[in-house]
């Protein structure tokens, strides 16, 4: 072929450092409109973004050009500086991410289930300060499982140092 034509659709996710929740109500959709911002400044082109107060999913395609890795690292850094510009300045993304190939025809699944992800951990909005109902550690394990990735749970979800 004399031109390159992909369509790689991702479902990513990753968390706050230590999975602290900073990522606070009222500045959410900004930083999730940023990421969107960066990862299209790149070439990836956002289909659905969500999250809670200590990660985010994102469900985006992968340019022919670039490793998620490298996709990802540009949206996690600069969105962190982003975050201190606007006051947050005890904000981290935590290192890793795990990101998932999705099938086109489940496009719709992954965008519900990315849009329900308040409901997924908290019942309802009501109980959005409380005690979680699926815990992101859980989430991420079953996404892996689903996924078949294998890991070893000892390496997954370090502990804040400053919790101890």
């Amino acid at each position: 072929m004399p031109q390159s034509y992909t369509r790689i659709l991702l479902h990513t996710v990753f968390s706050t450092k230590y999975r602290r929740p900073t990522i606070r109500p009222e500045i959410e959709s900004q930083l999730h409109e940023y990421l969107t911002y960066r990862l299209r400044q790149q070439g990836s082109m956002v289909e659905e973004i969500g999250g809670t107060l200590d990660h985010v999913h994102i469900l985006h395609t992968l340019p022919r050009t670039k490793s998620i890795a490298k996709l990802l690292e540009d949206a996690k850094s600069f969105s962190s500086k982003w975050m201190a510009e606007q006051g947050y300045y005890n904000f981290w993304w935590q290192d890793g991410y795990g990101s998932f190939s999705v099938d086109y025809q489940a496009i719709e699944q992954v965008k519900q289930y990315i849009r329900n992800q308040k409901a997924h951990h908290y019942g309802n909005l009501a109980n959005y300060h409380t005690a979680a109902k699926l815990s992101f550690e859980d989430e991420v394990l079953s996404l892996l499982d689903r996924h078949a990735i294998p890991y070893n749970p000892k390496y997954l979800f370090p502990q804040d140092p400053s919790a101890a």
